[in-house]
Order: structure tokens, then sequence, then C-alpha cells
């Protein structure tokens, strides 16, 4: 479970309802940049796609739901090495005399999408494919920005090691092909 994760503090959580979800921070490519997909929730905050792990349910299968459900994409590919745990606690409903304390644990992934068309759902009232800096400015949560500081630090690292891979394959292909000329 993913509460297993993350530590507790009985005295603090005894009285909270406890809740387990799963997301990923979705990105793609646009002529050589990196863009972050967030999606604004009616109460006007952007965060990652994510949702609730339904009983029985295997956390990827949550993730791959959650993302069809929220965004229409169906075909994505997940980065190997980039699994994310965080915690927050909130008060629902928000702005309520009657409100429920409330613990989530979310784990995300990092998917990458191949093109610009979502379909949000309506739990969302907007989408936007932002740079990385407009992505941090738009994330009102620390720990969001945080998700995706460590995703872009992962895309990042990996176009790296990519490139000098390409620009090794190719070197090698060229001196290949010298030696037989």
């Amino acid at each position: 479970m993913l509460e297993e994760k993350v530590q507790k503090n009985p005295k603090r959580d005894k009285d909270i309802k406890i809740e387990q979800t799963a997301g990923a921070v979705l990105f793609r490519r646009k002529q050589g940049k990196i863009l972050y997909l967030l999606l604004q929730y009616p109460q006007g905050h952007w965060a990652f796609p994510r949702g609730h792990i339904e009983e029985g349910e295997q956390v990827m299968d949550t993730v791959r739901r959650e993302i069809k459900e929220e965004t229409g994409y169906t075909r994505m590919r997940f980065l190997p090495g980039y699994k994310e745990h965080i915690k927050f606690r909130y008060a629902w409903p928000p702005k309520s005399d009657n409100q429920e304390k409330r613990l989530k644990y979310a784990v995300f992934y990092l998917g990458q999408v191949f093109d610009g068309r979502v379909q949000i759902s309506e739990e969302h009232k907007n989408f936007h494919w932002a740079s990385y800096e407009k992505a941090r400015t738009m994330l009102k949560h620390k720990n969001m920005r945080t998700v995706l500081e460590r995703a872009h630090a992962s895309v990042t690292r990996r176009q790296k090691s990519d490139g000098k891979q390409l620009k090794q394959k190719n070197n090698d292909n060229s001196d290949t092909h010298r030696e037989r000329a």
C-alpha cells in the first residue's frame, strides 16, 4: 500500500480519512522543447492527472485509467526509474462549516505522450501545456512543484544520455563507414 512508503503520525492521523491516489506527470516534446500537462481543478489550482485507487486495482492500472478519464490519452510511454511519493492533508469540502479532515497519499509516475490533443473530463476546468518554468509558477502547492522538479530532472537527464548515445552511435557509424571506403 502507498501509506507504507510515507511515515505516519498516529496522534495526528487518527481522526482523518485516508485516501490513496495515483497519477502521472505527462510530458511531450514540441519543436525541441519539453512541455508538461497541467489540469485545472474547479477550485482553481493546477495539478497533474491523478485519481483514487479502486479496491483491488493495481497502481499502474489506476494511473492508466485516470489518465484516460482525465485527458483522453490511451497511448503513452512510462519512463523507468521515476516514481515519486507524496502525502498531504486537506479539509473537504472547502469553505464549509462541516469539513472532514483527509490525508491523501499519492504516487506519481512519469509518462510521455506524443501529441498535444487533450480531452479533459468534466472534473477539470482547463488544461495547459507548459514549459518547466511556466509549470513551476502555475503549481500552487510546494509538493507538486517538487514532483515537477524531480520529473524534469529525470527527463533532462535522460535527454542528455540519449543525446550522448545518439552522438556516439553516429560517430561509430561514420568511423565504420570511413573504414569501408
